[in-house]
């Protein structure tokens, strides 16, 4: 009676944390299990899981955090994770269910379809702090009573609570089996019982749950995709319910069942809830007055995005000098040990340089992921959702592609996977198709190294900064070329009502910056493992093109050692290949420089920032501000900067919107199935881009 193989098979006993969303119950996660995390896909699906261990020894347990969900059943690919995982639960799993305190009735509704599962259950209850603001208390001891559950309040944000909850969760007779649970009317109650009696099967796990569903599916009810129904039974269990069900006159359906579970709760919480509730939400519901307005919530969202970054630029000034200094010397470090050739060129170019030149961007890549994380954490992710999902719809799509599209600002990876939350498959397909054309984490060092070279410095009304504000304009270019491309997709491929947008609302929270530090750390842990490995290796491949076949410096017996290296350069055979490129190129204001940064780019964008530290020769005992002059002071044959501001802002448009990304690419074959979808994403993409970049470069020819 395993209606999936996910979450089957595992051999040691795990804690399976499930609950609503918005529950603080990631954020409990990462205080359980600290930096003892990791990350990967469930069986079969692309759903990604958050797996932790807490404990040491014969005393650690593995953590499981689960998709939220509020009930078991749902279209969506993570809701049916969550519901396969807690169904086909192995007879060791325990439960850890998180509970919101100020959505109690909520809440206790999912808890009640997880008490009829037949597992050991503990519950952490969190947002107490809520409740006490508005003068209310309520009495868990009751809660337990009344199920025969361990019900403990607890802080993820603060960390109150947090270590007598672990304490709990390695003692033994923490979790329990529910001494009692939602029951039917007596009637229809009865007849369960008289039927699990009699039904013969040797897997008892979850069998009222099953034949809870089976009866309801007996009763022209339409399961939930993901719940069990009766074919799950043995056939001789199937005939003898079918045989009982007919001759009975009963019904069991959804619409009854959450009726008499609405009434049950209630009851319970009326003995359990204290209190009289003191309304102190003025200044919330002003807010949310403004921040959900058509108009003015459109404009908050622009202003705390100019906000974010401006601060990308402002914050991350001084850790950038810091990290510069730290190449620099590094780079004079470890050249003073090696006399002058090809090693040390290799070392300090090839290795220090490229890998450095990237390294150099950490802070502002940290800023992102941080100020994402807390715009997540306080709650205004969804109310931004709300406000942008009537801008949206003009674009044929619904607010639910809103927060996987915004996520794409740290990586289009994730905010692809992001995207099993969206029920409609063809909004989902063209959410995909549109994500990476929203500015990513990826893109800033190469935006940040053109725009702080070439763009002037100063500042607008005195508080935004030119350079702030192009980067803002990168931004919203992206968000507007992925609205215009849905639109076109949703006209022409997917001619397909867009799904309705449904959301509630979480409170305004105050972050967890411990929280907030691990899911940064994460982050920064995996742009260092990964793209940090493509950057060496590409980084070092560079190095050789650009430095051989060696030329024979007796030919220019004029030249100084900086002519040398430029005429070195373009002998190579990364100059020889740039030059093969050059017709292609030269009509979109690219030089043969600019096009190996490109051809290098697809395997990582940032790293077209550590091939044009390697192409111009900049070192690691130089720093990063070097490149910015290199690329100034760069000419043509005719003695026109290679960097004008036509041919920079030509660039900056083709990587806006070229999809310069293998990961891109293999994330979308992976969602979709399909090697048509990632090939279509790529040329559609690139012509895109090439056709922007080539209008905007030739217009400004014309008038310039």
């Amino acid at each position: 009676m395993n209606p999936s193989n996910v979450g089957a098979n595992t051999k040691t006993s795990r804690i399976l944390m499930a609950g609503n969303p918005n529950c603080g119950k990631t954020t409990l996660f990462n205080r359980l299990t600290g930096l003892r995390q990791k990350t990967g896909n469930y069986h079969g699906v692309t759903v990604e899981k958050a797996e932790g261990f807490i404990g040491s020894g014969n005393h650690s347990l593995k953590v499981l955090d689960l998709p939220g969900a509020y009930s078991l059943g749902g279209n969506s690919e993570d809701k049916q994770v969550t519901s396969k995982v807690l169904i086909a639960h192995e007879k060791s799993d325990r439960i850890l269910f998180v509970m919101d305190a100020s959505f109690a009735e909520r809440g206790l509704q999912f808890l009640l379809q997880i008490l009829e599962l037949n597992i050991p259950v503990l519950v952490a209850v969190t947002m107490r702090d809520v409740l006490e603001k508005k003068r209310i208390r309520l009495n868990l001891e009751i809660l337990s009573r009344e199920f025969g559950i361990h019900f403990q309040f607890v802080n993820p944000k603060s960390g109150e609570g947090v270590k007598e909850l672990k304490d709990l969760l390695v003692s033994p007779g923490a979790f329990r089996y529910p001494i009692k649970s939602f029951q039917w009317d007596k009637e229809r109650e009865t007849f369960i019982n008289r039927l699990l009696q009699s039904l013969d099967t040797k897997d008892s796990i979850s069998l009222k749950f099953v034949l809870i569903h089976s009866l309801k599916e007996l009763s022209g009810e339409t399961l939930q995709k993901g719940l069990p129904g009766i074919s799950l039974l043995p056939k001789k269990s199937q005939k003898y319910v079918r045989e009982q069900f007919a001759s009975s006159s009963l019904r069991f359906t959804y619409l009854e069942e959450l009726t008499q579970k609405s009434i049950y709760i209630k009851k319970i919480l009326g003995s359990a809830i204290f209190g009289k509730v003191l309304s102190n939400d003025r200044f919330l519901s002003t807010a949310d007055k403004i921040l959900l307005h058509p108009f003015w919530g459109l404009v908050s969202f622009l202003g705390i995005m100019a906000l974010v970054f401006q601060a990308l630029f402002s914050w991350s000034e001084i850790p950038m000098d810091w990290i510069e200094s730290f190449i620099q010397a590094l780079g004079s470090f470890a050249g003073s040990y090696l006399e002058e050739g090809p090693l040390r060129s290799l070392l300090q170019e090839g290795i220090i340089g490229g890998v450095g030149a990237v390294l150099v961007f950490i802070p502002q890549i940290s800023l992102l992921f941080f100020f994402i994380g807390i715009l997540e954490e306080t709650g205004y992710i969804a109310r931004a959702s709300f406000v942008m999902d009537r801008f949206m719809g003009k674009f044929g799509l619904s607010g639910k592609s809103f927060i996987p599209l915004l996520s794409s600002a740290a990586c289009a990876v994730p905010a692809i996977m992001g995207t099993r939350t969206i029920e409609n498959k063809s909004d989902r397909i063209t959410t995909i198709l549109v994500a990476p054309l929203i500015t990513c984490s990826a893109r800033y060092p190469v935006y940040i190294l053109v725009i702080g070279a070439v763009f002037p410095a100063g500042a607008l009304w005195g508080i935004f900064s030119i350079k702030a504000l192009a980067l803002l304009g990168l931004f919203l270019l992206g968000m507007i070329a992925s609205m215009l491309a849905a639109l076109v997709f949703k006209k022409t491929f997917f001619k397909s009502d867009s799904s309705y947008f449904l959301m509630e609302l979480p409170p305004y929270n105050t972050p967890s910056f411990k929280s907030l530090g691990i899911t940064v750390f994460k982050k920064l842990k995996a742009f260092l493992t990964t793209a940090g490995k493509l950057i060496l290796f590409i980084s070092i491949l560079l190095w050789f093109l650009a430095n051989y076949p060696r030329i024979d410096s007796s030919r220019f017996p004029n030249a100084s050692e900086v002519e040398l290296k430029k005429i070195q350069i373009r002998e190579s055979y990364a100059g020889e290949a740039g030059k093969f490129m050059e017709p292609v190129l030269k009509p979109i204001g690219f030089d043969w420089k600019m096009g190996i940064g490109i051809i290098t780019s697809f395997a990582a964008r940032e790293i077209m920032v550590s091939t044009l530290s390697i192409i111009y020769g900049v070192g690691g005992d130089e720093s990063e501000d070097d490149l910015k002059e290199a690329i100034r002071k760069d000419v043509d044959k005719d003695g026109k900067p290679i960097w004008g501001l036509r041919n920079s802002v030509s660039l900056l448009l083709f990587f806006a919107f070229a999809c310069q990304c293998m990961s891109t690419l293999a994330v979308v074959k992976k969602e979709t199935n399909s090697m048509f979808w990632p090939v279509f994403l790529f040329l559609y993409m690139t012509v895109l881009a090439y056709t922007v970049s080539f209008s905007v470069f030739q217009i400004w020819n014309l008038f310039s």
